[in-house]
């Protein structure tokens, strides 16, 4: 036997089983199935879907999700600001001529000293 006449048969017999099984129902069910059909014809009748249409929680979902992606965007792609202490000129100097560092390692020392010496 072929696989498609397999498929064939099977679906057939699917299709038998539904259609008995529809065939069966009781009154409440098929007027409860028909009410919903006439609802739903209804409302495509009415027009298209809306954003109304859908429940709060999604809306307010999708507009907090929304937010983290903006969010998480903005903060990946802003460039971090570097704090750039501008060094004096005299500074440069210092670190070029490589002489007397040992002076310069004492220099808050010797900036006290020179505010507070003089006060005596």
């Amino acid at each position: 036997m072929n696989i498609d006449k397999r498929e064939e048969e099977f679906l057939q017999r699917v299709k038998e089983t539904l259609d008995d099984g529809a065939d069966r129902l009781d009154p409440v069910t098929l007027v409860r199935l028909k009410s919903g059909r006439m609802r739903a014809l209804e409302k495509a009748n009415q027009g298209g879907w809306r954003f109304s249409d859908m429940p709060r929680w999604v809306t307010a979902g999708g507009l907090a999700t929304v937010t983290v992606a903006v969010v998480a965007v903005s903060l990946w792609l802003a460039v971090p600001r570097r704090n750039t202490v501008r060094a004096h000129p005299e500074d440069a100097e210092i670190v070029a001529s490589q002489e007397q560092l040992e002076l310069y390692d004492d220099l808050e020392f010797y900036r006290w000293l020179a505010e507070n010496g003089n006060a005596r």
